[in-house]
């Protein structure tokens, strides 16, 4: 009972979530489908006529064969019957599985073209959504949605087909035993009703399951990804954590599997209900049926006709209930869909008062914050607060300051990643939430502290483009300018060597400072007017990072830069130095007027002053 409560506490927290109707997201889908694939308005008539002809056929048959032997008809006839029944049939079900053949593939690169919608929200949201707990799990909702041939994406697309399928039939059958008997087609459509509605209830609480099982699934995965990912091999095996970390994963493991035993135990009651429903209406009809052929003028060619018709309707109905319950189901799962891809992508726009220049065409850029404020969704405290800070164009700004004091909040609130919480921030005095956000991205060259490879290659990595819009000696260039020169000349393919084993079997890995030089010449590459370091070179020691920094802001020339490190290697050749503590700016002006205030900025240069005592020794502190 806790299970469900918090499952349904945590559904309803989701303001974003979508609940459309079964026809609705019918249309939906298959209006994507016969969009991504027009050929299937014309395949799937076709299939529906063979399905219904394939499936009544033999009936029908087999009454005219008994009527011919009963009325002792020439044998001649009867022989021309069956092979005419048969050739019906063999053409039927040849048309049928050509169809068959067309359908299934086309189905599956509609949900294809699908996934691509997911997968596109994915990379076009804010960087501040995706980072949302709210969000990942919408997500993993919708990448279950189209996980597989049955689930509620693709899953719908055939049971659409399959109901079109079994309605057709049902009709048919529908006509053939209201001859018979009106009453039976009632006990025929009670009986299904009954059925739908103990199949409907078993898979609506198996829906409930299964969005219980969302954040552990995104849980186990994560887990799943830690223990197999040769990155975290050594920390694992060195720190001894093969254990600890079964153990965490046993534990997920054991509450998924308690769902999976509920789930058990409900479909083992649904198909014992199922199954005696089925048996009690079998007696029922086969008993009429006897009555008629005994007390009235049904003979036994009818008889054959009748219950092969109210065996398939009872089939068909069954499957048709049972199809109904599935897309009531897979609509369910359609709505998560739907519900990802309806999330917003961007934050909410400023009042428009007019078309703002373009970007890429301005002689300068300066950044203004305005008491820009700044907290993480569903949290209390603020990462930053009340910042007021002008960064003019071409300045070298160094942001310093230990860790957790707002730093990288500061920076991916200037890249436009995450949008004020309050305040605003202006770029040449109009908010930047006016610019388009493409042509925004395009000011910054960032290098961040985590640098991610590509398993494409080499040269791709440094441009971040398609290998046809990258310009393969530049690139060679700005890897030699970073400082990789001799690492190129130990590779036979150059920029066109692969990087990572993931994809290509001859891809090679980078050393860590090797990392921080490919992501240096990235920046080089990118040519934008705007320089970002946030902490790349924190795995270095204190002279090498000086160093490092030193030679990337002679390559950099006029640009705009902003370096961010909790150390100070970067304050001396500024402009000016902002410090943040505890996600506020408490201090700001030139390496020598803070040295001079002796605040805290002086206090912790004087911490690290023995580091850089090789490259200053003459200064005085």
């Amino acid at each position: 009972m806790r299970r469900k409560k918090r499952s349904e506490s945590e559904h309803s927290k989701d303001p974003n979530q979508k609940e459309y109707s079964l026809f609705n997201n019918m249309a939906y889908i298959m209006s994507g489908t016969f969009r991504y694939q027009k050929v299937l308005l014309l395949i799937l008539p076709l299939k529906i006529i063979t399905s219904t002809a394939t499936t009544y056929l033999p009936s029908f048959a087999l009454r005219s064969v008994i009527n011919r032997i009963t009325e002792r008809a020439d044998f001649r006839l009867l022989v021309y019957t069956a092979l005419f029944y048969t050739a019906v049939r063999l053409i039927s079900a040849l048309i049928g599985n050509i169809c068959d053949a067309n359908i299934w593939w086309r189905l599956l690169d509609s949900r294809m073209h699908f996934i691509m919608l997911r997968i596109r929200k994915v990379l076009y949201m804010d960087y501040e959504y995706i980072e949302s707990s709210k969000v990942m799990q919408a997500q993993q909702k919708a990448q279950r949605a189209t996980g597989g041939n049955n689930n509620g994406v693709e899953g719908m697309m055939h049971s659409f087909q399959n109901l079109m399928i079994m309605l057709a039939s049902s009709l048919t059958a529908i006509v053939i035993i209201c001859r018979l008997s009106a009453w039976v087609l009632l006990l025929v459509l009670v009986y299904g009703v009954l059925y739908y509605l103990n199949m409907d209830n078993t898979k609506r609480r198996d829906k409930i399951t299964w969005d219980e099982c969302t954040p552990y699934w995104r849980k186990q995965w994560y887990m799943q990804n830690t223990m197999t990912n040769f990155t975290y091999g050594k920390d694992i095996r060195l720190f001894s954590m093969k254990k600890w970390i079964l153990g965490k994963y046993a534990e997920l493991q054991n509450i998924l599997h308690g769902h999976m035993r509920d789930a058990k135990n409900r479909w083992l009651g649904c198909s014992m209900i199922s199954n005696t429903l089925a048996l009690l209406n079998t007696a029922a009809i086969y008993g009429y049926l006897a009555y008629r052929v005994i007390m009235t003028d049904v003979s036994i060619a009818d008889f054959s006709l009748y219950l092969g018709a109210i065996e398939g309707f009872n089939e068909t109905l069954r499957q048709v209930f049972n199809t109904v319950t599935d897309m009531r189901q897979q609509s369910r799962e359609v709505n998560d869909f739907r519900t990802f891809i309806e999330y917003p992508e961007r934050q909410v726009l400023v009042e428009d008062d007019g078309e703002p220049p373009a970007l890429l065409h301005m002689e300068k850029y300066v950044f203004t914050f305005e008491n820009v404020s700044f907290k993480y969704p569903d949290t209390e405290n603020y990462a930053l607060k009340d910042l007021t800070l002008t960064l003019e164009a071409g300045e070298r700004l160094a942001v310093v300051g230990l860790n957790g004091a707002g730093k990288s909040t500061f920076v991916k609130l200037l890249c436009g990643l995450y949008v004020p919480t309050e305040g605003r921030i202006l770029l040449n005095g109009i908010d930047i939430r006016r610019y388009d956000k493409r042509e925004y991205y395009e000011l910054f060259a960032p290098v961040f502290q985590n640098i991610e490879l590509f398993a494409f290659q080499m040269c791709e990595n440094v441009s971040m483009r398609d290998i046809q819009d990258t310009d393969t000696d530049r690139t060679a260039a700005c890897l030699r300018d970073a400082g990789l020169s001799e690492k190129l000349d130990t590779l036979p393919k150059g920029v066109e060597t692969q990087l990572l084993k993931v994809i290509h079997d001859d891809g090679i890995d980078l050393s860590g400072g090797e990392r921080q030089k490919l992501a240096f010449a990235r920046a080089l590459y990118k040519n934008s007017p705007i320089v970002i370091l946030d902490e790349p070179t924190s795995a270095l020691d204190a002279l090498a990072e000086y160093s490092m920094y030193m030679n990337f802001d002679r390559l950099i020339g006029q640009k705009t830069a902003v370096y961010i490190s909790h150390r100070l290697s970067s304050t001396r050749f500024c402009d000016h130095v902002a410090m943040f503590e505890g996600g506020k700016l408490v201090e700001y002006g030139t390496h020598e007027s803070l040295m001079e205030k002796g605040g805290a900025y002086r206090e912790m240069f004087d911490v690290q002053a023995q580091y850089y005592q090789e490259e200053d020794a003459a200064n005085e502190y």
